[in-house]
């Protein structure tokens, strides 16, 4: 029990260091053609907090809107809390549920509690507007004239040809439609090869005229930031719009009357964009500033202490903020000046990112605590900052003011401020004198525990108890490990409880997206990826690099089913027999994934 005694009074400690995470929607009552906003606010005792990890949500289109960060030094100890923005816009008229939204901190998860999403029809006779905002001035494009006859159809273009590295170029997609659809369409991103991409929302809608046909369109925006020189690729954007069939029939064909007929049928278009190629340029080597990071945009640099009085031992924070538009994620630490006077301690860093009016800008602060060493006027500064302006081609060179401290004498016997380190601890000396080695007293293993077993059964339960939390204690270290192979072998028994709800779900499109929550959060899980976007053809790919023997039959099985649930998605009420049929064959096709996974 003694050995316990350690472990029992940490518990206070650990208790303290916890994250608490939560989450809120602005309303939970949004038309199918409107938007809501997700805010997910993590709290915790350290400035680099893990990313939340959400859920797979198939009745919403969600967009990162950017997060705030605010963060404190107290007594050396730093609290920070991070607010990550999500813009979600429905897919399917109905209940909606967004989450739990997990956080993965010192082998613990944490969870939000669920949010019920009721999704209605619009309103009579309103239609969704542009929700275009206002910012740079854009250069006036033509409207795309597709070929004749096209219902439906994608562009997407860059908003300029050439780019510096690191440099915003805006990425526009639109879906154009000039029939009713039986759905929301879902939008597949662009595979992007040697850039660093950033939502811009909101979608933007709207209605325009081409060639005599009024079409509706519906617009997303991608800021990407060259992360490297020479022509880089943007794929091909993929929508897949659910639609009826034969939407044009000929009156005068021969099977004029089996088409028309047939035109209830609903089915799932696939529309594709034109590849774009941009050309990224290197910055210039002529006139680079020493200590140049690689900053491009325009940006202004602040500093400021917590106090301008201090005694010597004592801890003040100094606040550096970088503030601008550009690829603030990336932005490096300030250079800072001597600061030999000092005490410094490991600095910590904070984003706050806004992406309104079609820019990536906002704000990082750098944190750092500073000990003074003796008393006397000390200066701190000025701190520069340099990065590369695309508008004028030109490096710039910002700084703060001199900030002046008076440091006065630490009192007779303090001691100075201890602080905290994420860095490890050496070893500390509690005493120089020799220790002797002292032979400890023989016990044989085999009589203790002819002793323990003497005293009875009762007092065979501590033991008991510590072998079951041993046992507890080596799983749990061999997932924390290995976090991957975990979530790949809870992957069928999480994919099997979705399939079960499915089958107990009265609504068939309620029930075609859980079927295919089941199917890509199986995948994602054994191939470690994201099941936010997992298209069949990326399933595919990693499939085939994960096991490249699997037969050609289970990828048509994987193919065939796919589709099933996305006709089940868009089709009208069906009864419970296709529903508890498709949900018995993904769970004979999850069988099969799983002997295959296994070679």
């Amino acid at each position: 029990m003694n050995a316990l005694l350690p472990t029992l009074l940490w518990l206070p400690a650990l208790a303290s260091a916890q994250l608490h995470i939560r989450a809120d929607v602005d309303k939970t009552e949004v038309a199918v053609n409107d938007q809501l906003v997700l805010e997910v606010t993590v709290n915790g005792p350290e400035a680099n907090l893990p990313e939340p990890r959400m859920p797979n949500l198939p009745n919403f289109s969600v967009y990162s809107s950017g997060r705030n960060q605010s963060l404190s030094i107290v007594n050396g100890k730093v609290s920070s809390s991070i607010v990550h923005t999500y813009v979600l816009a429905p897919r399917f008229v109905g209940q909606g549920s967004i989450g739990p939204i997990e956080v993965q901190y010192q082998g613990k998860t944490f969870r939000t509690e669920p949010i019920q999403i009721q999704v209605v029809r619009p309103a009579a006779g309103s239609s969704p507007s542009a929700q275009g905002q206002p910012g740079r001035p854009s250069r006036p494009r033509a409207a795309p004239e597709p070929d004749s006859g096209r219902e439906l159809f994608v562009t997407a273009e860059l908003d300029k040809k050439r780019a510096f590295v690191n440099e915003q170029v805006t990425l526009s997609v639109r879906f154009y439609t000039s029939v009713n659809l039986l759905g929301n369409p879902q939008y597949v991103a662009p595979s992007l090869s040697g850039f660093i991409a950033e939502d811009l929302p909101p979608e933007r809608h709207g209605n325009v005229m081409i060639r005599g046909r009024m079409y509706y369109f519906s617009e997303i925006k991608t800021a990407l930031f060259p992360a490297q020189s020479g022509p880089l690729r943007v794929g091909a954007a993929l929508v897949r719009a659910p639609v009826q069939g034969d939407l044009a029939v000929d009156p005068f064909a021969a099977d004029f009357f089996e088409r028309f007929l047939s035109m209830s049928a609903p089915k799932t278009a696939e529309l594709t964009s034109e590849p774009i190629v941009l050309n990224a340029e290197p910055l210039p080597e002529q006139g680079k500033p020493p200590g140049f990071s690689g900053a491009v945009g325009l940006f202004l640099i602040a500093a400021a202490t917590d106090r301008q009085r201090a005694k010597a031992g004592e801890a003040v924070n100094l606040t550096v903020t970088l503030q601008g538009t550009g690829n603030l994620k990336a932005l490096g630490e300030p250079v800072m000046p001597d600061l030999s006077s000092f005490r410094v301690f490991d600095t910590v860093s904070s984003l706050n990112l806004d992406k309104k009016q079609d820019l990536v800008k906002g704000s990082k602060v750098f944190k750092t605590v500073l000990v003074a060493k003796a008393s006397g006027d000390i200066s701190i500064g000025p701190i520069s900052f340099s990065y590369f302006d695309p508008q004028s081609r030109s490096y710039k060179t910002v700084q703060t003011d001199a900030i002046r401290l008076k440091i006065d004498p630490a009192p007779e016997g303090s001691q100075p401020a201890a602080m905290e380190s994420s860095g490890p601890r050496g070893l500390t000396a509690v005493s120089r004198d020799i220790r002797y080695l002292k032979a400890p007293r023989s016990r044989s293993l085999g009589r203790w525990l002819e002793h323990v077993a003497n005293a009875g059964p009762i007092h065979s339960l501590p033991f008991a108890i510590f072998a079951g939390f041993l046992c507890a204690f080596q799983i749990r270290a061999r997932r924390q490990a290995d976090p991957a192979a975990a979530r790949a072998a809870a992957a069928v028994g999480l994919a099997s409880r979705r399939i079960s709800e499915a089958v107990k779900e009265g609504d068939s499109r309620r029930s075609a997206a859980l079927m295919s929550a089941a199917l890509t959060g199986y995948l994602a899980d054994k191939l470690n990826c994201s099941a936010s976007g997992l298209t069949f053809r990326r399933a595919q790919e990693l499939l085939r690099q994960r096991s490249s023997r699997a037969p050609q039959s289970l990828m048509e099985d994987l193919r065939r089913l796919w589709e099933q649930i996305d006709r089940l998605s868009f089709a009208p009420q069906t009864d419970g027999e296709d529903q508890a049929g498709l949900a018995s064959a993904l769970g004979a096709l999850l069988k099969d994934l799983e002997k295959e996974l296994k070679r």
